[in-house]
């Protein structure tokens, strides 16, 4: 019944764009609906982003000097809207100079393997691991770690991690990636970490212990190496121990699954002693890594939902709260100034 209304929702407002986009366009039939959505409580905007290159004309600035980059793509080629493809295209231009790489399948269909290598980039076929681990953990190691390796070859210095699935519109990113590791080296004595390792705030919780996203890293390629040439995640969990796991934040981090996984393999190969503290945490964060916001990167991710903010709110519970720049620079610059509320942690979800 449910699906039904929606189907005919999605056909009522096909037929009104049709008429909009003949008599006024498609931004008026976004301001009706933000006109709808929009109360006396709420503000409603909205975005557009093209689908296809060819309407990206936007470009990366010429530097001399730059530092040899490679982007190593990871994950199952995208087709619908050709996705993966036209993503590639739009990192030709902005990524001018930089080996592109994608990291996907064995499985994957000829064809499409066939015009992205068409379109000059390199394509890493890997068998899948035999246990796909939590949330396909062991997917994503496999997959970028024999793309860092090809970065290694080719002769990389840097190297970015994205997936096959997201897309950043922003141009003169390998110069923001670059200058932020020069302008925020390490902090400490950490010989076994070249440079600072660059996340994003998509899905980096500030009070999730450890938890930089995995989603899109960058830093020297010596330490993306150490940081994707980890063992697979073979632990299996039953629904018990699933449910004791997500209890509270505290709970979560100490499972140890996906991004923190990957983190506290990191941490603890280049000599970090964990103390599963929140203050550790932060300290790490200070110290070893950099966040920059998803808007900084116009970071585009369709899966689940099409919601520009999917964690930002208002509310008073904070524990969902993404580590921002601002997050990050106010830990970097200040962490012994600021109170650690621990007892946040332990707190049960409801």
């Amino acid at each position: 019944m449910k699906k039904g209304i929606l189907s005919w929702i999605k056909v009522f407002f096909k037929f009104l764009l049709l008429l909009l986009r003949k008599y006024g366009g498609d931004r008026k039939l976004l301001d009706l609906v933000t006109d709808v959505l929009e109360d006396a409580d709420n503000f409603v905007t909205y975005h557009y982003r093209p689908k296809l290159s060819n309407a990206v004309m936007t470009e990366s600035d010429l530097v001399k000097g730059r530092k040899p980059l490679a982007i190593v793509m990871q994950g199952p080629i995208v087709h619908v809207d050709s996705f993966t493809l036209e993503t590639l295209k739009i990192y030709q231009r902005h990524f001018a100079g930089a080996n592109i790489i994608v990291s996907t399948w064995e499985d994957e269909s000829p064809v499409a393997i066939r015009q992205i290598e068409d379109a000059g980039i390199m394509v890493v076929l890997n068998r899948k691991p035999a246990y796909p681990g939590v949330s396909n953990i062991n997917l994503q190691i496999a997959s970028s770690r024999s793309g860092m390796q090809q970065a290694k070859d080719l002769g990389a210095e840097y190297a970015l991690k994205t997936r096959t699935d997201q897309r950043m519109y922003a141009p003169n990113l390998t110069d923001f990636f670059y200058n932020l590791t020069e302008i925020f080296p390490v902090n400490g004595n950490w010989p076994k970490q070249r440079k600072r390792i660059v996340g994003c705030s998509l899905n980096t919780f500030k009070y999730r212990m450890y938890g930089l996203s995995d989603m899109l890293i960058y830093g020297h390629i010596d330490d993306m190496l150490v940081y994707w040439d980890i063992g697979l995640d073979e632990r299996v969990f039953d629904e018990k121990q699933q449910l004791q796991a997500t209890s509270s934040l505290r709970t979560f981090a100490l499972w140890r699954v996906c991004e923190v996984y990957l983190a506290t393999e990191f941490l603890m190969k280049i000599g970090r002693e964990l103390e599963w503290s929140l203050r550790d945490s932060w300290s790490v964060f200070a110290e070893h890594f950099c966040v920059v916001d998803k808007e900084q990167l116009d970071l585009f991710w369709p899966k689940y939902n099409h919601s520009e903010y999917r964690w930002l709110g208002y509310s008073e519970d904070t524990r969902m709260q993404e580590v921002s720049f601002r997050e990050w620079v106010n830990l970097y610059a200040s962490l012994t100034t600021r109170e650690i509320p621990e007892s946040m942690l332990d707190a049960p979800f409801k």
